[in-house]
């Protein structure tokens, strides 16, 4: 037991294995217990057995399916961090806890802000943040034993950050990333190796983004019009115009620019009134 991080380990040869919720208890001699690795005993090689066949399961296009995660599902895409979510399904599996269309239009403008000026490696960070390096059924999900979940973010870039805090509160799964506070409202596809739930907030981590919103804004200001489900995954959907596109990539509103040669036109009559002005007051003074 490491007291530190209040986690349970379980060591085997091969290596190490967390202890992640409690199946079953039998009063008073059997307990039944989910670890997130398996555990190999001395001399046993899993070689022999060859490599496990890929699962198949296309995100990005299970997300489509089900409706209402079209902003995540190009996110995916472009961001191009799909490819290691489904490599990771070849070992303990994964689970996304992924936010819905609304989940997106809710969140604050400010946040939003913060969110877009991210770099594109940073960006892909919070996708991580929203994915666990284990498969939960939901049932697994409501008995962790260990509240503090790390995400593939934390795989990345070192223990303690990017993590989770999950517990049941009032019958369902309670997420808190410290930024902010929701809750699993769907369950997507409950298929080993992968679990996707969709959650009613974006998940925010604490290394990116601050407690309180940098102005009072209403959630969802700034956000018109509805999410328009993309063709293959392609252009994003209009909900989310530059969250995850680099600045440069940004064109400006329409008829900005001309607005902008014109009032510096106007500016230089101004000015060139004001010359011509002060010349004849001097004329008139000499």
């Amino acid at each position: 037991r490491n007291t530190g991080s209040k986690t349970v380990t379980v060591a085997s040869p091969a290596g190490n294995a967390t202890v992640v919720s409690q199946i079953k208890s039998l009063p008073y001699n059997i307990s039944i217990l989910t670890v997130n690795s398996l555990l190999v005993p001395y001399g046993f090689d899993l070689k022999d057995f060859g490599a496990r066949p890929s699962p198949g399961i296309n995100i990005t296009q299970v997300l489509i399916d089900a409706g209402n995660f079209n902003v995540v599902a190009w996110m995916l895409s472009a961001s191009g961090v799909e490819a290691e979510f489904e490599r990771k399904e070849g070992g303990a599996g994964i689970t996304m806890l992924l936010p819905t269309d609304q989940a997106f239009s809710d969140l604050a403008a400010s946040y939003r802000l913060k969110l877009q000026s991210l770099s594109a490696e940073q960006k892909a960070d919070v996708l991580r943040f929203h994915i666990l390096l284990s498969y939960y059924p939901l049932g697994s999900l409501e008995r962790v034993v260990n509240p503090i979940e790390p995400t593939m973010a934390t795989d990345l870039r070192g223990a303690g950050r990017f993590t989770l805090y999950i517990s049941k509160v009032n019958g369902s799964v309670s997420i808190d990333t410290g930024i902010v506070q929701t809750s699993v409202i769907r369950t997507v596809i409950e298929q080993n190796p992968v679990a996707i739930f969709g959650v009613s907030k974006v998940l925010l981590p604490v290394e990116f983004f601050s407690k309180t919103p940098i102005e009072a804004d209403k959630p969802g200001a700034g956000f018109s019009g509805t999410v328009v489900p993309p063709p293959e995954v392609s252009p994003p959907p209009k909900n989310v115009p530059g969250v995850f596109l680099s600045p440069e990539k940004l064109s400006s509103p329409s008829g900005l620019a001309q607005n902008a040669s014109s009032a510096a036109s106007k500016r230089g009559v101004v000015k060139l009134l004001g010359l011509w002005c002060i010349a004849f007051h001097l004329l008139l003074c000499r």
